[in-house]
């Protein structure tokens, strides 16, 4: 022990431990490796409807665009659309949920139409069957059409 080195002295009237040394280069090399990067929250899509992007909350703006609303186009084909809270259809809207976990479909204009009048479109069945859905003997979502 080195009585001049004051990081060895110890002193029976001092209490406070003797104050760490700097940190050697390589030892701040590690500790620089092993720290946790940032991580930030993923940037929110805007509508692909409107081009809106959220006002508050960006989780329920994400849900609420995940969600698939489907349609019959002028050629008789099934398109999916996306809405926000704010431009989503409030009228002539039918669904369609999995009997099993309840997710749902929204259905809008002439195939809303047809679905509450008890009919279901061949071009519903084939999107349905495509999409991994399973019309027999209920209606179950692809994770539970096996």
């Amino acid at each position: 022990m080195n009585e001049d080195d004051p990081a060895t002295q110890l002193s029976l009237f001092d209490p406070a431990p003797p104050e760490p040394r700097a940190a050697e280069p390589e030892q701040h090399e590690q500790q620089e490796q092993h720290r946790i990067p940032e991580q930030r929250a993923p940037e929110a899509r805007p509508c692909p409807n409107c081009r809106r992007a959220p006002d508050s909350a960006p989780e329920q703006h994400a849900r609420d665009i995940d969600q698939q609303w489907l349609e019959i186009t002028a050629t008789g084909q099934i398109e999916v659309r996306r809405f926000c809270a704010a431009c989503q259809p409030h009228y002539g809207l039918a669904f369609l949920a999995c009997e099993l976990c309840g997710l749902d479909l929204f259905l809008i204009g002439e195939l809303a139409h047809e679905v509450a009048e008890d009919r279901l479109p061949t071009v519903l069945l084939t999107w349905l069957a495509a999409e991994g859905w399973s019309p027999h003997p209920v209606l179950t979502c692809p994770s539970h059409a096996r």
